[in-house]
């Protein structure tokens, strides 16, 4: 191995990271990161000063392209679009923030409110911990613009990006109670886990699910509210469940919290994911996009 692909190697993950946290889409990650390499291989690292800093210069820029020419496509999307989940096989990869660092379904909904440079510089501040004045090499502007835009990007986002600790366990153990009540009917047992002001959100991408003869297809506007919610999910995933006996769920890791995922055979069918403030489950996120559960 060379010593350019070496020096590739060792910021791969760190790339990865970027775009998929600006994208919301492994695949597409993926080829951004390919895109890297090859112009990266081209490169002659004597004119390189600071290897890290161009690669990660390259793949935002890659990125910011990407969401410009991806926006036509996602005001088309049928129904809600959701970011593809990144599946880790445990947690102890987000102690190093250079490891596949994937921000949760939550936070990066919330970032699709922002303008490609806005949500580019705030991934870089926020989550990889970069200054002002890194941030002015790589996007070619003084440190005060960045920080401007930095401030406008926080300003967007309110303060639904408050960063705190998760605890994991207490975090499964609720995700667990929620859908024994949802599988089981237990309206009550449901009520008490939710907040008043509970949304949901679903990302089928116009596909359905027969079930006796219906189609079962993801709502195409978020779900508001405790009571629409619980009618919701009482009605429609025990129905489901009964006519696809065959189905099956266990715990997964999904963008570093617990996750229900549920395969018919060897297909992954839907992705669970729920946030929670204060005990209760604010919002649940509901991926039942074939294309995006393909990784699982």
């Amino acid at each position: 191995m060379d010593h350019k692909t070496e020096t590739f190697l060792e910021y791969k993950t760190l790339l990865f990271s970027i775009a998929y946290n600006m994208l919301g889409s492994v695949d597409a990650a993926e080829d951004l990161v390919q895109d890297t390499y090859l112009k990266w291989m081209e490169m002659r690292p004597e004119n390189v000063q600071h290897h890290k800093a161009y690669l990660v210069k390259i793949i935002t820029n890659k990125s910011i392209n990407y969401l410009h020419s991806a926006r036509v496509k996602r005001e088309e999307y049928i129904g809600i679009w959701l970011p593809e989940p990144l599946q880790q096989s445990d947690t102890q990869s987000f102690r190093r923030v250079e490891m596949y660092h994937a921000l949760s379904i939550g936070i990066m909904v919330l970032l699709e409110k922002l303008t490609p440079h806005e949500r580019a510089i705030f991934l870089l501040k926020e989550v990889f911990a970069y200054d002002y004045h890194e941030l002015a090499e790589i996007f070619d502007k003084t440190a005060d613009n960045c920080r401007q835009l930095f401030k406008r990007a926080k300003d967007h986002l309110g303060q639904g990006t408050r960063r705190f600790e998760v605890d994991i366990q207490a975090h499964e153990k609720i995700l667990q109670r929620f859908m024994e009540a949802v599988s089981e009917g237990q309206m009550e047992q449901l009520v008490d886990l939710l907040k008043e002001d509970i949304v949901l959100f679903a990302d089928g991408g116009g596909t359905f699910i027969p079930v006796n003869r219906q189609r079962l297809t993801a709502a195409l506007r978020p779900i508001y509210g405790r009571e629409h919610v619980c009618r919701l999910l009482i009605s429609a995933v025990p129905k489901l469940y009964q006519a696809i006996p065959e189905a099956r769920r266990e715990i997964a890791i999904a963008n570093g919290l617990p996750s229900i995922i549920s395969y018919v055979r060897t297909e992954a069918v839907s992705l669970v994911s729920i946030e929670l403030e204060g005990g209760q489950i604010k919002n649940i996120y509901v991926q039942t996009n074939p294309e995006k559960l393909k990784h699982f």
